[in-house]
Formats: C-alpha cells, sequence, structure tokens
C-alpha cells in the first residue's frame, strides 16, 4: 500500500531534533529523521530480515572473519559526489572513533563490536570488513550506521531521499531529494513537530494541523475513528527492573525468582496508568518481536505462594529492604509501575524503597557506573537480539548495562551465534539462550508495549517499519512506506 504524492506531509512524535547520524541511539524519533536524511549499507525489511540497500549484496568469508559488501553504482549524495566505498569505509570509521560521543550511556558501545576490525575500499564499489574472531551479527550493527560523504566531514551530507531544510525548537523541515536512486519521494516537504505529550499529538490529528501522530494514547485501538485511523503493532522495546548482582541479596537466583513470581503481570499490563492492556508479557530478555524468542516458553506465573517459599530458603522468611532507583521518563509510566510492584511486593515481605530520578541522561550513566542500589527501572530498546545479549548480559564484554550477571553457558552460546551464519540455527541458539537468561532470572521482566500511530487522511496507506520508525520514502520496489 502506497501514499499518495503530496506538497507537505507533517508527522508529530514526542521530539524532533537533527542529530549526528553516528550517535548510537535507539530512540525512534531520532532513527526516523536519520533515515530521511542517511542511507544505510543494509535495512531491516517487515519481517526483521537483512536487505540490500546501499549495498546491493555482501559475502561472508575466511570462516566468517571477512564480510564483502558490493555498493550500488548509482547512488547521489545531497551535494552532488557519487558515492564510493570509500565514503562508507570513512563513515564506519567515524561511527567507531573514539571522539564519537554517545546518547544515554551509550559511548563507545559499537567501538566495543569492532575493535581491531580492518576497514577498507579495494576499489570504488567494493567494501571490507575484517574482524578479529567470527562476527555473524555485524549487519544488526550497519543497518544504523548512516553513510556520509566523507570528503566534506565534518558536515553531515547524507544520500537519502530528503535533505534538511531548516531546524528551530520543536521542528524540522526536509525537502525532497529527487534524484534519490530509490525514485522521488511521495511529500515533497517532509515537516516533524515535537510534542511531548500523547493527547495534543493526538488532538493535532484531529485537529487536520498534522498528518501522522506518533506513540498515541495506549487506550485506542486499531481501526477507524471517524477522520483518522489507529494503527497498533507489537514493539521491540522492552520494559524490565535490572538487578544489582554485585552484591547484595540479589545474588542468590532464589530471590530473583521470587521477584519476578511475586508480580502480577496482568494486572499491571491492564492498569491504565501504566500499560492500559496494550502490551506484552515477558518471558525473558527480548519481546515476542525479537529474533530468537521460543514461542513455547512462558512468563513467569503469579505465585505469591512460591515466591515466599522462595524467600524463605534464601533465608528472609521474616521479610527483605531494597532500594529502587527509577527514571521519570523513559519509560514514561515508570513512576506508577514501581508503585504497583512496591504494593505487590509487600504481599511477600520485600519492601521497596523507591528513588526517582527526574535527568535522564544523568539516570542512564549512573545506572551503567552501577549506581543504583538494588534494582533499577530501565528499558531495553534495541531491535537487536544480539546487541541485547552483548551490552547487558555477556560478562566478558561488561558492556554498559551489565550488572553484573555471570553464565557460562550464555557466554558459549554467545560465542556460537558470533560463529553461526545460518538463519535457522541462529534462530535456535538464539531461543537457547534466551532460555537461560530466564531460569537465571537477572532482571525482573515485564512487558514490551505496543506501538500506536494516528494516521490522517494523507496518510492512508502508510505502515511503519520493523522497528517501529517513520519512513515517508520510496522503496526500491516502487512503493512507499
Amino acid at each position: 500500500m502506497t501514499i499518495a504524492s503530496t506538497p507537505v506531509f507533517t508527522v508529530v512524535q514526542p521530539s524532533a531534533v537533527l542529530a549526528d547520524p553516528h550517535i548510537l541511539s535507539d530512540i525512534r524519533d531520532r532513527r526516523s529523521i536519520i533515515d530521511s536524511i542517511y542511507d544505510s549499507l543494509v535495512r531491516r525489511d517487515d519481517h526483521g530480515q537483512f536487505i540490500p540497500w546501499l549495498a546491493t549484496h555482501w559475502r561472508v568469508e575466511n570462516k566468517g572473519l571477512r564480510w564483502c559488501f558490493t555498493l550500488r553504482t548509482d547512488v547521489i549524495f545531497h551535494n552532488g559526489s557519487a558515492l564510493t566505498a570509500q565514503d562508507a569505509a570513512g563513515s564506519l570509521r567515524r561511527a567507531l572513533s573514539a571522539d564519537m560521543p554517545g546518547e544515554l550511556g551509550t559511548e563507545g558501545v559499537l567501538r566495543g563490536y569492532l575493535e581491531g576490525a580492518k576497514i577498507a575500499a579495494t576499489d570504488d564499489s567494493v567494501l571490507i570488513v575484517e574482524t578479529l574472531s567470527p562476527f555473524g551479527d555485524l549487519l544488526d550493527l550497519l543497518v544504523d550506521i548512516p553513510v556520509v560523504e566523507t570528503s566534506s566531514l565534518p558536515k553531515l551530507i547524507g544520500s537519502g531521499p530528503y535533505r534538511a531544510n531548516s531546524q528551530q525548537p520543536g521542528k524540522v523541515v526536509l525537502q525532497a531529494f529527487n534524484p534519490h536512486w530509490a525514485g522521488p519521494p511521495p511529500a515533497q516537504s517532509l515537516v516533524w513537530l515535537a510534542e511531548p505529550d500523547a493527547k495534543r499529538r493526538l488532538a493535532l490529528l484531529q485537529q487536520g494541523k498534522v498528518d501522522l501522530a506518533v506513540d498515541t494514547p495506549a487506550h485506542y485501538v486499531t481501526g477507524s475513528h471517524d477522520n483518522f485511523q489507529i494503527l497498533k503493532r507489537k514493539s521491540t522495546l522492552c520494559v524490565i527492573f535490572l538487578f544489582n548482582l554485585f552484591s547484595g541479596p540479589l545474588q542468590d537466583v532464589r530471590i530473583r525468582k521470587a521477584l519476578n513470581y511475586a508480580i502480577n503481570l496482568t494486572d499491571i499490563i491492564n492498569d491504565p496508568a501504566i500499560a492500559a492492556g496494550q502490551a506484552a508479557p515477558l518471558a525473558g530478555p527480548l519481546s515476542p518481536r525479537h529474533a530468537g524468542t521460543p514461542a513455547d516458553l512462558c512468563a513467569y506465573a503469579y505465585n505469591q505462594q512460591k515466591a515466599r517459599e522462595l524467600l524463605a530458603e534464601a533465608g528472609y522468611a521474616q521479610g527483605l529492604t531494597l532500594e529502587f532507583s527509577l527514571p521519570a521518563t523513559f519509560p514514561d509510566e515508570s513512576i506508577p509501575l514501581a508503585e504497583r510492584i512496591a504494593q505487590q511486593l509487600k504481599d511477600v515481605g520485600i519492601t521497596a524503597n523507591l528513588t526517582v530520578y527526574h535527568d535522564r541522561p544523568a539516570y542512564a550513566h549512573r545506572v551503567r557506573d552501577k549506581q543504583f542500589g538494588d534494582v533499577a527501572c530501565f528499558d531495553s530498546s534495541p531491535a537487536s537480539a544480539w546487541r541485547v545479549y552483548i551490552e547487558k548480559l555477556d560478562s566478558r564484554r561488561q558492556g554498559p548495562w551489565w550488572q553484573g550477571y555471570h553464565s557460562e553457558t550464555l557466554n558459549a552460546l554467545l560465542n556460537e551465534i558470533a560463529a553461526t551464519q545460518h538463519a535457522e540455527q541462529r534462530q535456535a541458539l538464539l531461543a537457547q539462550a534466551f532460555t537461560v537468561v530466564h531460569h537465571d532470572a537477572p532482571w525482573l521482566f515485564l512487558y514490551a508495549p505496543d506501538n500506536h500511530w494516528t494516521l490522517g487522511e494523507k496518510a492512508k496507506g502508510w505502515q511503519p517499519t520493523f522497528e517501529g520508525r517513520v519512513r515517508i520514502i520510496a522503496n526500491p520496489d516502487g512503493g512507499t512506506h
């Protein structure tokens, strides 16, 4: 289904900024705008599979150590220069540079994946990436590393379907780049507005001031509503609580499991102040939408008696007090969520002391620096299953959000996954990794909230990307989304 051509198309979302495309960020608002201005070597299709984009094809050699990408020859940057493999190589090096900052604690994350890798262009159309060890998940990184025209650095010039026109607080305007290799985009002018309040975003749509509203109130369901339509899709965002496994009582797996059994996920998900019934329960570290999530493994069942028994076995029959840290936003429902969890834990003898932090970037760094007491409310947002394991659960990497969890079994599985190219084999190994983490319960597994978009008349036929991003672009097959 396609969107009809239009002079102007306006999107309202929680934020709207022109960001550096090489700063690692999983915030969908930012990535949506970046994807409009810049192209990457590969992208995900609607099922999460990797498809050619600037790279027409690729092959893996030398037992998974060498990746060879062949680039398109019809790509033009916004300044008129032709794409070369030198631009792709330079873009990767810039994204991996020690000078590249991060967002919400992500500094150095990309560099850690490709430490010591050789990145080179053998000619204008072939890019080579050679890693020190097999890295079957390279595409998970490349999908979010846009290619820029490197001779113009530090200016960041892309080859995407739109080029930046203007920016002011809360508003970004892009203009169509008609020579785009995939074809002219459907809107000559693409406007992004920022509105943090979800109800106000919906009101702007209803008033006809915008064409597409992102993250509209969760109590709406799919279907037609007079002059607009609501779309709902499962997301890869996971709302979780991280456990401190460096010190304190949560080093004991029995206590970690007790917390998971003590939580009534159904009540939490149905709470209008939390998810309003618009979420899927988590059985482990990934959403049902992620690759490698077992379909037959259920979330921890609500069982207060089991929780009390486990606490007693661990020596806490008389009760336990835990220190909880939580941000005021991301997830935005963190305060009512933590308050509801504290009520439920009290029923099994656990006292949760809540501390709220209003500076979200500072909170992210606090969690990264392991300064949050016993439990930290967090959201896990990568669409890449591999990144979730490496950045949060691999004890050898000790990534930014790793909180002391150690499993030799998981680490061995991650080695196998990295060395495996075959899709079905990778899926099976990822499912095994998921099961290991489920049983070890290093987190309080909560839910994956649904994503919602409200579509006006001009947006009829639009669909979100697999990652839940907004793209108003042409596809190589002639469609738009």
